[in-house]
């Protein structure tokens, strides 16, 4: 049996600001989803696809990585040097 060395992961090459950003907007069109389809498990899929899919476009569309890029640099200023 050969054994393939696995490439080590590069942690920095995360772009942290919009994993957390759309994770955060995955999770409130699930609970809007969730509480707009009353029960019914296939209309709270569909909402919250189309929910998902509108704040996607927004934060495509719109720039708003830069945006909260920005204010988070301007709270949590780097360390010089």
């Amino acid at each position: 049996m050969r054994r393939f060395a696995v490439p080590a992961f590069n942690w920095s090459a995360i772009d942290w600001v919009s994993l957390v950003a759309l994770s955060l907007l995955v999770l409130v069109a699930a609970r809007i989803g969730e509480r707009l389809s009353f029960g019914s498990r296939g209309l709270a899929a569909f909402l919250t696809a189309l929910l998902f899919a509108a704040g996607f476009a927004g934060w495509s569309y719109f720039a708003l990585h830069e945006t909260i890029a920005q204010g988070i640099a301007m709270v949590m200023p780097g360390n010089p040097g």
